[in-house]
C-alpha cells in the first residue's frame, strides 16, 4: 500500500512538469516586434519537481518555475529584475541568488537559468543569467510555459 501511495505521488507531481506544448527549438528562433525584447527563464532539471514558486519580473508574478519549462517575456527594452518568490520562512543552503537583474536593449534576448538548491525546508529555486548560446541550448526540447508578462 506504501508503495502505491509512493508511485502516486511521484506521478502526481511530475504532472507539475512542463511537458506539452511547443519547445524552444520551435519558437526561440523567431525575430521579435519592434522596439521589444525577450526575457527567456528557464528550468531543466527535474530534481525538486514538486518545488514550484513563482517567477517575478518587475515585480509581477509571471508563471510557476516548471521543471522541464520555460517562459517568454516580451517586453520593453530597459532594466528589468528577475526573481523567484521562494518562501520567506526557508533557507537557501546551497548558495545562488533568487534574484537577477538584466539590462536588455531592443531586439535582444538574454536567458536566465533556474535552478533547484537545498533549502532548511524545502528546496530553493536560485537564478543565474546565462549566455545566449547556453540558453538556447538549454531551451531546445524545454516546452513554453503560459505566462503573464505584459
Amino acid at each position: 500500500m506504501t508503495r502505491l501511495i509512493l508511485i502516486a505521488g511521484f506521478c502526481a507531481g511530475l504532472a507539475g512538469c512542463a511537458s506539452s506544448g511547443p519547445t524552444g527549438k520551435e519558437i526561440l528562433t523567431g525575430s521579435l516586434q519592434p522596439h521589444k525584447a525577450r526575457l527567456v527563464i528557464y528550468r531543466t532539471a527535474i530534481m525538486g519537481f514538486a518545488v514550484q514558486p513563482n517567477y517575478i519580473v518587475d515585480g509581477k508574478s509571471v508563471a510557476p518555475a516548471q521543471p522541464n519549462g520555460f517562459v517568454v517575456c516580451d517586453i520593453a527594452p530597459g532594466k528589468h529584475n528577475a526573481s523567484v518568490d521562494n518562501p520567506s520562512a526557508n533557507i537557501n543552503f546551497g548558495g545562488g541568488s533568487e534574484k537577477a537583474d538584466v539590462t536588455l536593449k531592443a531586439g535582444e534576448t538574454r536567458y536566465i537559468r533556474a535552478d533547484i538548491n537545498p533549502g532548511l525546508t524545502i528546496g530553493v529555486v536560485t537564478l543565474t543569467q546565462v549566455t545566449e548560446e547556453q540558453g538556447k541550448a538549454d531551451t531546445q526540447a524545454l516546452y513554453k510555459q503560459t505566462a503573464s508578462c505584459s
